[in-house]
């Protein structure tokens, strides 16, 4: 891959490559993850039959498919993320809208913990599928969060770098370059580039559990990937810009220029970003770049911390 190199940084080493290594964090740490899980219900004992609460009309699941789904859902992102914080944000409403205690969850967890280990691909994959049919069941975006996140999801271990435009097809290119090195995150820096791309290699980021940092400058489509780490990390002399981006298209028209302002902000909002940043850099010519102060990047989540060097 071009401009790409990857690192490690000093520290404790990260934890095995596979899964199955993943999945023995859940065992060591789920009474901690669920005492930790925003918006948990106080402990109350739950009827039978199927939803408490407000499903959606057309669904109907019994409390003990759901109660499955909640766990195996929430132990993915765990898994994912290498993060005893880690959860889903489906599964932080479901809790509280279906009445579920994070004694049940912990219980449920603890005796899926073996088909886990044992079905390692496709407990993932049921996984995933967990996770998507909560934010239906909620209404929720499906999303990894840490819960009360105030530390990133995993600072040591190998860290890839790219330097350079955003082009067509470089989101795949840096997906198998993660997967290969083992990577628990990317250093970027980039002047931007293709939007599409970049907010496609941020969802790969977000659903994988990856962290993001930026050390030197990372503008225009490049806060889309930044915007899709698990932890965002900004070095104390990086510089992040915004400004107008071009909508594909006829960029002349009023209507297409609406339609791009609003993707942008609710690409942000997914991430948990403030789409205010999307207004504000509606705000700037194309011609011209605004640099974000660090304080207001980490104001409106762009950045969650700022570190002083990688």
């Amino acid at each position: 891959m071009a401009n790409g190199s990857s690192g490690a940084m000093r520290s404790a080493p990260t934890l095995g490559g596979g899964l199955v290594k993943r999945w023995s964090l859940w065992g060591a740490v789920a009474v901690l993850t669920l005492s930790l899980v925003g918006g948990c219900a106080a402990p109350q004992r739950p009827g039978p039959g199927t939803y408490q609460g407000r499903p959606p009309a057309q669904v109907r699941v019994d409390r003990e498919t759901l109660l499955n789904e909640l766990a195996t859902c929430h132990m993915l992102r765990v898994s994912q993320a290498r993060d005893a914080r880690a959860t889903d944000t489906a599964v932080q409403v479901a809790l509280d809208r279906y009445r579920f205690t994070p004694a049940q969850l912990a219980a449920r967890a603890d005796a899926l913990l073996p088909l886990a280990r044992r079905e390692t691909q496709a407990f993932a994959k049921a996984g995933e599928r967990a996770c998507a049919r909560l934010a239906k069941y909620t209404g929720v975006q499906s999303r990894l969060v840490l819960s009360r996140q105030t530390e990133p999801a995993r600072v040591d271990g190998v860290w890839v770098r790219y330097e350079g435009d955003i082009d067509a097809g470089l989101a795949n290119q840096i997906a198998a370059r993660l997967r290969k090195e083992g990577a628990v995150g990317l250093i970027i820096n980039s002047r931007g580039g293709s939007v599409a791309e970049a907010r496609k290699l941020g969802r790969y980021l977000r659903a994988n559990g990856l962290n993001v940092a930026v050390d030197k400058v990372c503008a225009s489509a490049c806060i889309d990937v930044l915007a899709g780490g698990v932890a965002r990390y900004v070095t104390e002399g990086a510089r992040i810009g915004i400004h107008q981006s071009s909508a594909p298209g006829s960029i002349g028209n009023h209507n297409t220029g609406q339609s791009y302002v609003a993707g942008s902000a609710l690409y942000l909002r997914e991430m948990g970003v403030n789409p205010e940043v999307a207004l504000a850099a509606a705000s700037v010519p194309p011609n011209k770049m605004y640099w974000i102060p660090t304080s207001e990047a980490i104001k409106t989540g762009l950045a969650t911390k700022l570190i002083r060097t990688i």
